[in-house]
């Protein structure tokens, strides 16, 4: 893993029923904030002490608690593997809907340092992980996502082995070097510096999405993409006919791990 790894988390009980939602705090240094995590563990868990989980982090962990129980079914029912998830949410009193931009968007930056020297770290240390992580986002946490993987040279390479992305709110911008670029000028910085990118990229949009703010921005960027030809990238896109912006997230994330988390 290339960023850091800056934390000091406690231990945490093996015993966990499947689908239960277990909350910790986390102050973060980087932020300069407290975060709520949302930790589920596979139902495996407490029969095992020596087993190892993949880990999947969900971005706005406070609007997908719902989708915990599901995933964890679909090691049932759909042949994938069994995994820890990981929601980043907020504390009660937080308006979600205005913080979110800061760490999404103004400063993802902060929030990516958060997550890599931090949150991972102290996942890692509290339960018993892989190497092999997921990221998912949808809309700004879509714009998240793709900026985390553009990170790939500076901060993300070996961090994040799978990305589910939804929406993307590609044109959106975070400062780099006090000039702000959108996904298009990362993708830019990211191409100038290498011409490979290990990892695995399932990128959807709605059919019925605003056109000019996320429909042609995908195709745009996903076109870009696959012109570059990077070495060990593998990149599945998908235009959801009949969805729209609230509904082509959950179809996406329940797909994406079918893709990247099916069992050997």
């Amino acid at each position: 893993m290339t960023c850091s790894q800056e934390s000091n988390p406690s231990d945490a009980s093996s015993q966990s029923p499947i689908s239960e939602i277990m909350d910790f705090d986390i102050q973060s240094v980087n932020v300069g904030d407290k975060f709520v995590i949302n930790i589920s563990l596979p139902e495996s868990y407490s029969a095992t002490t020596e087993t190892k989980y993949p880990v999947l982090y969900m971005t706005d962990g406070y609007w997908r608690k719902e989708q915990h129980k599901p995933i964890h079914d679909m090691a049932k029912n759909d042949n994938v593997k069994e995994m820890i998830i990981v929601g980043i949410s907020y504390p009660e009193g937080y308006d979600a809907n205005s913080i979110r931009v800061r760490d999404l968007i103004t400063h993802a930056d902060k929030f990516l340092d958060f997550i890599c020297k931090e949150l991972i770290p102290s996942i890692d240390t509290k339960y018993r992980t892989t190497t092999e992580r997921t990221l998912w986002g949808s809309s700004y946490g879509g714009y998240f996502g793709m900026y985390t993987l553009f990170n790939y040279v500076e901060k993300t390479k070996g961090v994040f082995k799978n990305y589910i992305i939804a929406s993307a709110a590609a044109l959106e911008r975070t400062n780099h070097d006090g000039i702000p670029l959108n996904l298009f000028g990362y993708e830019q910085l990211l191409h100038s510096s290498t011409d490979e990118l290990d990892m695995n990229l399932y990128i959807t949009v709605g059919g019925n999405e605003d056109v000019n703010r996320f429909l042609q921005p995908f195709l745009n960027l996903t076109e870009i993409l696959q012109s570059r030809a990077y070495k060990l990238f593998f990149m599945k896109t998908y235009v959801d006919p009949g969805k729209d912006h609230y509904t082509v997230w959950e179809p996406t994330l329940y797909e994406g791990i079918r893709l990247f988390m099916k069992r050997n």
